[in-house]
């Protein structure tokens, strides 16, 4: 064999190792409501974190970044790693968890979506921002880190609007007569 040829091979099997599994999906489930001044949670899941790779294999970990469209709605705060994870502080990353088996999680170890983790956030003033996770392929502390690689990618996005608090009908009404009622009594001790 060549040199040239050695060099390309080992180059096709870099490119295959970081190029990111896309039989799983990410999805964002937002849980509570968005209001002015509130706090709310919106979950990271995985679906079908194991399809497409091979029968014996394990998930490590996770790591990826919190995205924020418009800053003036929506403030990030912390994140907390999911149920088969402890959480694993880095620098380079907002979000990251190490699975709590140190075998990893197999696909016995749970039933239906697999939650990453919770992320927390809060609701700053009125309007609509988006939110998203995303994970970089060359660094080796984000994506779904799989014992047998390729990493699988982390990528998702959702949009949540902050709507000021209308009041109901019988709170304007106490309003109105309570008003209504304050004049009146001004008028009469005129």
């Amino acid at each position: 064999m060549n040199i040239k040829r050695i060099i390309c091979l080992l180059s096709f099997a870099l490119a295959a190792s970081v190029t990111s599994a896309r039989a799983s999906s990410i999805s964002l489930a937002l849980m509570g409501t968005v209001s002015p001044g509130s706090s709310f949670d919106i979950a990271v899941q995985v679906n079908d974190v194991f399809a497409g790779r091979a029968p014996d294999d394990v998930l490590l970990g996770y790591g990826f970044n919190v995205t924020i469209g418009n800053g003036a709605v929506v403030q990030y705060l912390s994140e907390t790693a999911g149920p088969l994870f402890d959480d694993l502080g880095l620098a380079s990353v907002t979000a990251a968890g190490i699975a709590t088996n140190i075998l990893g999680i197999g696909p016995g170890d749970f039933v239906g979506p697999l939650t990453l983790a919770t992320l927390h956030f809060k609701a700053i003033g009125p309007g609509t921002s988006s939110i998203g996770v995303t994970w970089d392929p060359l660094d080796l502390n984000q994506g779904l880190v799989y014992l047998d690689l390729p990493y699988g990618a982390i990528e998702a996005s959702t949009r949540v609007t902050a709507a000021a608090a209308v009041p109901e009908p019988a709170t304007l009404i106490l309003l109105t007569s309570g008003l209504v009622a304050s004049i009146r009594a001004r008028r009469r001790q005129r």
